[in-house]
């Protein structure tokens, strides 16, 4: 089964879940934010990852897994760390001040530009490897199912980081998130790293779990909102 239109439709379903949640008036100021985050966050990120381990004359995975599962979770934990801090703080930086329904929409923007952007890099990894881009049919569902509840995660970040800011709290908000993505994006890696499938299906219910609880927690607050409008300022 060919697998790329798979996370598309994931990532359009959970667009089509915040629309039917209420959200019918599109921001697309904030959704272009959103897209200017991620690549902001991609730009800074990527050097940050990497730079350490090339100094080590780490050079691909195979070069992690000889050293042993110690490094293997250490290496785990420093991706998803840096995942974190970047892909978080750069959304606090350019959501606070803003109404919870920009947080709204500047996440969905995010998590929206990550499904064409992994979607483009796995084209450009077939057609430099020569990797057909076939998989079983469970593995195009769970890509699906992933892109989904990964979209929805970034969303809820998104609220929950405009609310924490607008409470005073930013930094202790900034600081969760920060948690939070770490742990998801370090299980990640190391599933990237071992292909242990416990891993993999760990990291969706993490995911999955998280993307609800935030939206439970703040989809009401931003209902709760009173109506504005708002000029987004680059």
């Amino acid at each position: 089964m060919y697998l790329l239109p798979f996370p598309v439709l994931g990532g359009l379903l959970a667009w089509a879940t915040i629309y039917f949640m209420g959200f019918k008036r599109q921001r697309w100021g904030e959704l272009l934010l959103g897209l200017a985050a991620f690549f902001i966050a991609m730009i800074l990120q990527n050097p940050l990852q990497q730079l350490p381990l090339l100094g080590m004359g780490i050079k691909s995975n195979a070069d992690v897994i000889a050293r042993g599962t110690a490094f293997v979770a250490g290496v785990s934990l420093w991706l998803g760390l840096v995942a974190g801090v970047v892909q978080e703080g750069v959304k606090y930086l350019l959501v606070k001040g803003k109404s919870l329904n920009a947080g709204l929409f500047m996440g969905l923007g995010f998590g929206i530009t990550e499904v064409f952007f992994i979607v483009a890099m796995s084209v450009v990894g077939s057609l430099t490897t020569g990797e057909a881009l076939e998989v079983q049919p469970g593995t195009a569902l769970l890509s699906m199912v992933e892109r989904y509840f990964a979209v929805l995660f970034h969303v809820g970040t998104g609220i929950y980081l405009a609310h924490s800011y607008t409470k005073g709290r930013g930094r202790t908000g900034l600081v969760a998130m920060i948690g939070l993505h770490t742990l998801i994006d370090s299980l990640s890696a190391y599933y990237q790293l071992t292909k242990s499938a416990a891993i993999l299906y760990g990291v969706e219910v993490v995911v999955a779990l998280s993307a609800l609880g935030l939206l439970y927690l703040t989809v009401p607050k931003v209902k709760a909102e009173p109506p504005e409008e708002e000029r987004v300022l680059w």
